[in-house]
């Protein structure tokens, strides 16, 4: 019925599965009763479930997860998909994740990815593949992705981007507001020439790149863009790139933290000023930001909050997959701090 375990083999014994009915006649009760103490169901008195116990031990029994998942229906498993393992946001997008799923029976299959667009759709369709209950994705979406064929009806919530999917749902925060605050900000500290290091062609860009626009059309600037990849790496490249190109800004507003951290290191190693050079902000708050020596200025989009508001989302959807789909947004609170301020602000 779904269980089984490995037979310890000897010269003569062979290899076979010890079965819940081997158990039973072991210790010699039903093989119901058997079943009640391998799914901790039901009440069981304490000396008949350590009957059963010390005779699994002695077979070698164990309980075959899949197998009975599959009989089920149901694996008791969510997927999290996720872009960078090295990015703060993400794991405070799994702490939320776990604050939601770590009082119930689910478990979390984690996924990651490279910007290919050939590995995301692997990687999701991997977790497709291992009968998961629900999807979360918390990962940078090209827009050209098919997601409703790679999931294939799977229950699904995206975090941090507008679903894209009919019965699909969304928590994000909102990113054309976090980007203008951010903007704003270094008007209003006197910078004429503020850059938008950039982020992957995703909606999420489109959002932030978007609120920096109108932050900077408010005060009659012109917009400065330059590509970047979401990473340390590539936060230091665009700066490096502006630096030897003699077009280096007085400040900088960057698509996420780590894009952030990437340009303050370069600013440091071209030894340049901190904020009286150059000033800069990044975006999502990450526990890195607060650090000594790096104390940067950042949008706060409440990852925690957005992952455990996702995983309550998935556990409603997984419960009635043709309820109509729901998308909540939060509002994100910028974060004074050294990189863009003499003075520091709460």
């Amino acid at each position: 019925m779904g269980y089984c375990a490995h037979m310890p083999s000897g010269p003569t014994s062979g290899k076979r599965s010890v079965t819940m009915a081997d158990v039973a006649r072991e210790a010699g009760v039903s093989r119901q009763l058997v079943s009640l103490v391998v799914r901790n169901t039901g009440y069981v008195s304490p000396e008949k479930r350590a009957l059963v116990v010390d005779a699994a031990q002695r077979l070698g029994y164990r309980r075959n997860t899949l197998a009975a998942s599959l009989a089920a229906r149901s694996t008791n498993s969510i997927g999290l998909a996720i872009f960078d393992l090295h990015n703060q946001v993400y794991a405070d997008f799994a702490d939320g994740v776990l604050d939601i799923l770590g009082p119930t029976s689910y478990q979390l299959l984690l996924s990651t990815s490279t910007q290919d667009e050939t590995s995301l759709a692997a990687g999701i369709e991997s977790l497709v593949g291992l009968r998961v209950d629900g999807v979360l994705l918390a990962t940078h979406i090209p827009e050209q992705l098919d997601l409703a064929a790679i999931l294939a009806g799977t229950p699904t919530v995206t975090i941090g981007e507008d679903p894209r999917l009919e019965l699909g749902d969304a928590v994000h925060g909102g990113d054309r507001e976090g980007a203008f605050a951010a903007t704003d900000h270094l008007v209003k500290q006197g910078h004429r020439d503020i850059v938008y290091i950039a982020g992957p062609a995703t909606a999420q860009n489109r959002a932030r790149r978007a609120g920096y626009h109108d932050a900077m059309t408010q005060a009659s600037l012109p917009d400065r863009v330059v590509p970047g990849d979401a990473t340390e790496e590539g936060g230091a490249r665009a700066l490096l790139d502006l630096r030897r190109s003699n077009t280096l800004p007085t400040a900088v507003f960057c698509y996420n933290d780590s894009t952030a951290i990437g340009a303050l290191t370069c600013a440091r190693r071209e030894q340049l000023r901190v904020p009286d050079d150059l000033a800069v902000v990044g975006y999502d708050n990450t526990r890195a930001a607060s650090y000594p020596g790096i104390d940067l200025t950042s949008v706060d989009q409440k990852a925690r909050e957005m992952g455990a508001d996702a995983a309550t989302l998935l556990l409603d959807r997984i419960g009635d997959p043709t309820r109509p789909g729901r998308t909540q947004t939060l509002t994100p609170q910028l974060i004074i701090r050294s990189s863009s301020s003499v003075f520091r602000s709460h």
